[in-house]
């Protein structure tokens, strides 16, 4: 269990009309949008960082930036439901997914485009910044606005991996766990 807790039907008004537009009609909203939902103000706060929509990258690309950021940083949460519900949308083979878990960008699982995003992503949590030799890495397949979306994804999925780990918040059922061997 959280240690916040989840809201509760009934959703309060502006609760009930953010998580309309997010979530599919007939479905619930993720325990994590009940949690920060609790504070309207933090849960619009949250939303607006989460570069949702058609963007400058690829779902594919989105995808890697994200399964790579919630393992690097022990997010199983948001890590299970992406490989779970997303990964093979987005073209990701099961090696694939377990290299964003253990891999590295050279590992053998990736194109180029794909192992310089993996890099990134690994550089920026663990540096907080990028060389030049790992920015032009990524600036060999990717545009300015490209590469500014990619580093706003692994900040904020870095955030939510803060976030769901400061609440304890457990998987969603069903969903992807990381592998144990």
């Amino acid at each position: 269990m959280s240690r916040i807790g989840l809201l509760q039907k009934p959703w309060p008004e502006a609760f009930a009309a953010t998580i309309e537009k997010i979530v599919p009609a007939g479905t619930e909203p993720l325990a994590l949008f009940t949690s920060v939902g609790q504070s309207q103000k933090a849960l619009d706060r949250f939303l607006g960082g989460a570069v949702a929509g058609k963007g400058a990258i690829d779902f594919h690309t989105r995808e890697i930036v994200i399964q790579r950021t919630t393992a690097q940083t022990g997010c199983e949460y948001e890590w299970g439901i992406h490989s779970k519900l997303f990964a093979a949308k987005a073209g990701l083979s099961d090696a694939q997914v377990r290299s964003t878990f253990d891999g590295h960008a050279d590992d053998g699982n990736w194109e180029a485009a794909d192992a310089a995003v993996i890099a990134s992503v690994d550089a920026l949590l663990a540096n907080k910044k990028l060389t030049d030799a790992e920015f032009a890495r990524l600036a060999a397949h990717f545009d300015t606005a490209a590469i500014l979306e990619i580093i706003q994804l692994i900040a904020f999925y870095h955030g939510v991996a803060l976030i769901t780990g400061a609440i304890d918040l457990p998987s969603e059922p069903g969903m992807g766990r990381f592998p144990t061997a």
